[in-house]
């Protein structure tokens, strides 16, 4: 009788070594043979699944933006209904940010988005997601309704402190990732929920002109 093979289990086999690469070493130790390796299997038998680098690349970012959705998504199963609002912003924003070894893994992955070029076609879509979770925590934090957080937001306070609040994200994660020695995890929280402190107070003076 012939063997079954799990297609989806195999990839996902080979996900994971090639996780194991990019969080030790960056998406720069990322190859056919090296990923082989790690999972201990053979170059050939690899590129049943993955013909190139770059589809490796690719298929790296699209897990850390699955991994990552799912951490928010999970979120609302597990938090009390009684955390504070300017927390449970925080709590979303976080799940972006190098906090721990799998999420360092994920942001190193994202790394790999300025070497594609052309061949990520789902850059814009992926930045446009983000886009939309902090439109969603600015627009909470403001007190007002988002329709389609796809689209810019018809109040351009939303609007521009969208942009800022992901800048921001940004900026804490390339900090953490690149200059460990002079920002940990704990100090990148407490930056985060003082930066969506000032969100709350720049829409109150806004509120009040």
């Amino acid at each position: 009788m012939p063997k079954i093979v799990d297609h989806e289990q195999r990839r996902r086999e080979l996900a994971e070594a090639l996780w194991r690469i990019i969080g030790e070493a960056g998406p720069a130790a990322v190859s056919i043979r090296s990923v082989a390796a790690e999972a201990g299997w053979s170059p050939g038998a690899l590129r049943h699944y993955f013909r190139t680098r770059e589809e490796l690349l690719l298929f790296a970012m699209d897990l850390a933006e699955e991994r990552a959705t799912q951490r928010i998504l999970d979120l609302d199963k597990t938090r009390s209904p009684h955390t504070p609002l300017l927390e449970r912003a925080a709590e979303y924003a976080e799940q972006l940010l190098p906090l721990d070894r799998t999420r360092r893994a994920e942001y190193r992955a994202w790394e790999a988005a300025g070497t594609l070029g052309e061949l990520d076609r789902d850059r814009e879509r992926r930045w446009n997601s983000q886009r939309r979770l902090y439109r969603h925590l600015v627009a909470g934090l403001a007190g007002v309704a988002v329709s389609d957080p796809f689209q810019p937001h018809p109040d351009p306070w939303v609007e521009e402190w969208s942009g800022y609040l992901h800048t921001h994200v940004d900026g804490l994660a390339l900090q953490l990732v690149t200059t460990p020695g002079l920002i940990d995890a704990d100090g990148a929280r407490r930056r985060l929920r003082g930066f969506l402190a000032r969100i709350q107070q720049a829409r109150h003076h806004h509120d009040t002109r």
